[in-house]
């Protein structure tokens, strides 16, 4: 699998798409990333503001697409360790939504979810930070790995708690109850810190890891070798017990996402995205035509992820898939890198981190409101 330099002073394991303009997306559930206008040729731009999208069964979903927030500077959270990809940096929380960025001004930043805001005066800075290498979120939190220190910080509030400090910059980070997991620099140890209590390492990764995440009572991580292209999903029970490898890949792998039922995965070039069913082990491959991987956002009804694209990143999607089908949608297209999403109800938010030439400071946070 190719590496993607994104101008950020690292490289990641995906690829990313652009376009000028923010649009929704008029395709069938079967397109896939060629759809294109007829009378031109060229992809499908139906203008601002959210056309019709075909859904799964065949209804017809509108997808309105606001931008929240503009001139934001290197969204996201990404660590500059070998070819670590972003690490998500979007949370949404009691008409609130949080993100990170690693700019001129690195911190942890909120703004209504509900109203488009033109000027920074709108923006809350909820923590200063020296830079964000990785992001979660629960219900309740966010959690931000500032380099070597794991914070978490109450929706609403400003105030952080440290869960842990590392020797070495922190890369992945997930949190399950009152445990939060992460591994850190090219370290194989899999950590596992208890809030406000011990840290200890209930397994080391088959290679280095790469992404991780809990799903269900199981945390699950990447590992890959030195060429970031072969490596092994593997998983290990939250309290510590089942250690087993999930599969074996040898094209690069993405990222992934779960909730209680379901685990969601993108790998390989071009990308293929898989579902996990937990109870049953079954892995069932989605889509085969993922223009990259950056994030999942996992509700009751729905998987939905974001697609940074390919070429000068212009032709991001947002794309989503119902739990019960094999059949994804496309829900918006010409999104430039996005690289973190969240969900709340039938709304979505999207950090799109901007373009290279202007040195990734036209960032922007997207609403995308779904109605029937």
């Amino acid at each position: 699998m190719r590496r993607f330099a994104f101008g950020f002073g690292l490289s990641v394991l995906l690829g990313v798409v652009a376009c000028s303009d923010l649009k929704s997306a008029s395709v069938s559930p079967e397109a896939g990333p060629g759809a294109a206008d007829p009378d031109s040729g060229g992809p499908a731009d139906l203008g601002d503001g959210g056309g019709p999208v075909t859904s799964a069964d065949g209804g017809a979903v509108k997808v309105t697409v606001d931008t929240l927030v503009t001139g934001r500077n290197r969204l996201g959270a990404r660590s500059v360790v070998s070819f670590r990809p972003w690490r998500s940096g979007i949370a949404v929380s009691n008409g609130q939504v949080y993100w990170v960025e690693s700019g001129t001004a690195p911190g942890l930043y909120s703004a209504s979810a509900t109203t488009a805001c033109a000027t920074a005066a709108c923006v809350t800075t909820v923590a200063t930070l020296a830079r964000p290498s990785a992001f979660t979120a629960s219900a309740t939190h966010v959690y931000v790995a500032d380099i070597t220190v794991i914070k978490r910080f109450p929706f609403g509030s400003s105030t952080p708690e440290t869960v842990v400090s590392s020797n070495m910059e922190v890369d992945n980070l997930a949190t399950a109850g009152t445990r939060v997991f992460w591994t850190s620099g090219d370290d194989s140890a899999m950590n596992a810190t208890v809030i406000g209590g011990a840290t200890n390492t209930p397994i080391n990764s088959n290679g280095t890891p790469v992404s991780t995440a809990v799903a269900g009572d199981q945390l699950f991580w990447a590992g890959v070798d030195i060429s970031g292209q072969n490596g092994a999903m593997q998983a290990i029970g939250t309290n510590g017990s089942g250690a087993r490898e999930v599969n074996r890949f040898s094209a690069g792998f993405h990222t992934m996402g779960g909730n209680a039922t379901f685990l969601y995965y993108a790998k390989d070039d071009p990308g293929t995205i898989h579902r996990i069913t937990l109870n049953s082990g079954h892995d069932e491959t989605l889509d085969k035509d993922a223009l990259g991987v950056t994030d999942f956002a996992i509700d009751d009804t729905y998987a939905y992820w974001t697609e940074p694209g390919d070429g000068d990143f212009t032709n991001g999607r947002v794309r989503r898939i119902a739990h019960d089908s094999t059949t994804a949608e496309t829900l918006a297209v010409g999104i430039t890198l996005p690289v973190a999403i969240a969900v709340s109800g039938k709304t979505v938010f999207v950090a799109a981190a901007g373009t290279k030439t202007a040195s990734y400071a036209d960032g922007k946070i997207l609403r995308l409101t779904i109605g029937q």
